[in-house]
């Protein structure tokens, strides 16, 4: 064998070689864009979950308010009332 037919499958084994290395080197780069797109998903999920809980503790908060402000309509309505009966046994002027 001479140093011909040498070359040629030599040369064409780094050639081989160095495609396959840049084929690694670019899936590494896609490789952690991807971790970086699903890092950045993750965060947007998280968020999310995070708004959903805010929304119905605040929604809780809401109807307990709700409840609240009924009781007090409820103590104000009374109230008028019971004006109203005693104004009306005295015969006052309750205006």
């Amino acid at each position: 064998m001479n140093v011909t037919s040498l070359a040629v499958p030599v040369g064409s084994a780094l050639i081989a070689l160095g495609v396959s290395l840049g084929t690694i080197e670019a899936l590494a780069d896609d490789t952690t864009d991807v971790v970086k797109r699903v890092t950045a998903v993750e965060i947007k999920q998280a968020e999310a979950e995070s708004s959903k809980v805010m929304i119905a503790q605040n929604a809780q908060h809401l109807a307990r308010l709700e409840v609240i402000v009924e009781k007090i309509a409820t103590q104000q309505i009374r109230l008028i009332e019971n004006t109203a009966a005693i104004c009306a046994s005295t015969d006052a002027n309750c205006k």
